[in-house]
């Protein structure tokens, strides 16, 4: 069976900088896959050209999404089919309310019985998201944020989700809960991949990874044989 997403000697060029550099990368269906790296590796990057958020013009290689290539496709095609990201830094509308914020996910959507149903769902896995519904979002915690923007993206029900340093910024109780919570979306059916600088968090969540390093693919593994890994233990996880 063919992969959910297949990345094939992908490249990317900011004008003539060369960020990414003939990455090869799959995610099968069901799977949580991560990349880890340090800061300009080209993680970031990869993603937002997967996801139809950077100009086609740079990008070289081939993505498949469904076994069909989607590396033309702007971004609002991309969620059409189904591949949703929730970038780094959140990006939830300040002056909307939580319960606003999230129906802007269902915006492709025309069931509103569903939607409401889905509503009531992501309220069960973020209960904080309820309890602040009628709040600004602008007002919410950087945690609160971020569950909001994860919740914003399962509105859309997608078949695949990628998550751009879900961690960033956030307090270690609140670290462990997003995670806890992407384990129970995957288990749920929605395929996960997603970017972490925080590698030990992420080689404990992902059954897979990739070494980004430079704008390349420099090693993949099972996270369980990267977690042991001398070189993996010393550039990223401080050991």
């Amino acid at each position: 069976m063919a992969p959910l997403l297949e990345v094939k000697n992908l490249h990317y060029y900011y004008g003539n900088i060369h960020s990414v550099k003939g990455i090869d990368l799959y995610v099968d269906e069901g799977e949580i896959v991560t990349l880890i790296g340090a800061n300009g590796a080209g993680k970031t990057t990869t993603l937002q050209t997967i996801s139809g958020l950077t100009s086609p013009r740079g990008v070289r290689g081939e993505i498949l999404f469904k076994g069909k290539p989607i590396q033309r496709l702007r971004g609002n095609r991309v969620v059409g089919l189904g591949l949703m990201q929730v970038l780094e830094g959140r990006h939830i509308f300040a002056k909307l309310s939580v319960e606003e914020n999230l129906l802007t996910g269902a915006y492709l959507r025309k069931d509103a019985a569903g939607i409401r149903e889905d509503l009531g769902e992501v309220y069960a896995l973020f209960p904080r998201l309820l309890e602040r519904r009628a709040q600004l979002g602008g007002t919410l915690s950087g945690g609160e944020q971020q569950m909001l923007a994860i919740g914003r993206a399962l509105i859309n029900k997608p078949r695949m989700m990628l998550l751009d340093e879900p961690s960033l910024g956030l307090a270690p109780l609140i670290i462990k809960e997003i995670f806890i919570a992407i384990k129970k979306i995957n288990s749920e059916g929605t395929t996960v991949l997603f970017v972490e600088q925080n590698s030990k968090i992420a080689l404990a969540t992902a059954s897979r990874g990739y070494v980004l390093q430079t704008g390349e693919v420099v090693m993949h593994n099972t996270c369980e044989n990267l977690l042991n890994n001398e070189d993996v233990k010393k550039a990223y996880l401080g050991m």
